[in-house]
């Protein structure tokens, strides 16, 4: 079987790792040295169940903080934050070569970085691609221990350049959980990225209930409100209209969510409300605002939709409020510090 290396240690890491290693495959769990927190307590048993969704454990090869050990994968998937790829990328470029596929999930543009981490030229024969999303929702709930709130029916994938995308899901659809599907190319996964519009908007929102100290509550069923949705739905036209403009045709958040989940609503509203993966469980809001809600999907998927935007000469008001806001709360100018895509090659995208 397919050699697996599995990129990062939180919950939708640990999930694949489990779920792919209850079903025979060889897989390498490896997380940051400066992360190792998160793998400490799995360096030991190196075994991981699954609850809820899926019913399962699995015995990992190797659990490591040692980069050279995805030498020998055949397919690497990246589920770490956004915020971490270039460290990890920084850490493993060295060790990745002919042959061997990388997933980023979600990808965030991160592709283009990897690039730009060989010097503007992927190694020859090696193939990344991203997609927007990964295949569960779920939540460690103990040390080697994760409960699986849903899986998705699909995912979309795109290779960097989209020319390659036909070869990478057929290289590793045998050795992933659920199908994957063909898109555009890797702008149109991260424009398709609907976290930024779940998460964001209800994260600000919500910021004087988080902070208020008087306990969790259900983040998206009484989080997202029908004010919370409205304020959404204005954010996914915006980046329904970027999307247009390059020539693609974006799903709304509520028509991508229904696909994925196999739900119906008829407003937003009321197709989260559906959507037993999110809703079907307690109190699962922030403890704080600095969660990656708004530390990982302002910076590296709003910043670069904006910018896309800007470039386009198309105008984003409520998505840059939203991108102004998060930045005070974090007393850090997003707009700086995110990922702008400047100086990345966006004309090499297709092939």
């Amino acid at each position: 079987m397919k050699r697996i290396a599995v990129l990062g240690g939180g919950n939708g890491a640990q999930a694949l790792a489990g779920h792919l290693a209850s079903k025979g495959f060889p897989v390498t769990l490896f997380e940051h040295p400066e992360f190792r927190r998160n793998i400490f307590r799995l360096e030991e048993t190196k075994t991981i169940e699954l609850t809820g969704a899926i019913e399962a454990r699995g015995t990992l090869a190797e659990v490591t903080t040692d980069p050279a050990a995805v030498r020998d994968a055949e397919i690497l998937y990246f589920l770490a934050p956004s915020f971490a790829q270039e460290a990890v990328f920084s850490l493993i470029a060295p060790f990745l070569g002919r042959g061997q596929r990388l997933l980023l999930m979600p990808g965030n543009f991160g592709s283009l970085v990897l690039k730009e981490t060989f010097g503007g030229r992927l190694p020859e024969g090696f193939l990344a691609a991203e997609s927007d999303t990964m295949p569960y929702a779920c939540r460690i709930e103990a040390p080697g221990v994760v409960n699986v709130w849903g899986i998705k029916n699909f995912m979309a994938a795109a290779a960097l350049p989209a020319s390659g995308t036909g070869d990478f899901i057929a290289s590793v659809q045998d050795a992933f959980p659920v199908p994957l599907k063909p898109a555009p190319n890797v702008l149109s996964i991260g424009l398709s990225n609907t976290n930024m519009i779940l998460h964001c908007p209800t994260m600000i929102m919500n910021a004087g209930r988080i902070e208020s100290g008087n306990g969790r509550f259900r983040f998206y069923a009484e989080g997202m409100t029908d004010s919370v949705c409205a304020v959404m739905e204005a954010m996914d036209r915006e980046r329904m209209a970027v999307g247009k403009a390059l020539g693609l045709n974006l799903l709304s958040t509520m028509d991508d969510m229904k696909e994925l989940y196999s739900i119906n609503g008829e407003s937003l509203r009321e197709t989260i409300l559906n959507n037993g993966a999110y809703c079907g469980h307690g109190a699962d809001s922030p403890a704080s605002m600095k969660y990656r809600y708004l530390t990982e999907d302002v910076p590296y998927l709003l910043v670069p939709v904006f910018e896309i935007g800007k470039k386009l000469g198309i105008p984003l008001p409520v998505t840059e409020s939203i991108i102004r806001l998060a930045s005070v709360i974090a007393g850090e100018d997003y707009l700086v510090t995110g990922r702008t895509l400047g100086g990345l090659d966006l004309d090499g995208v297709n092939g």
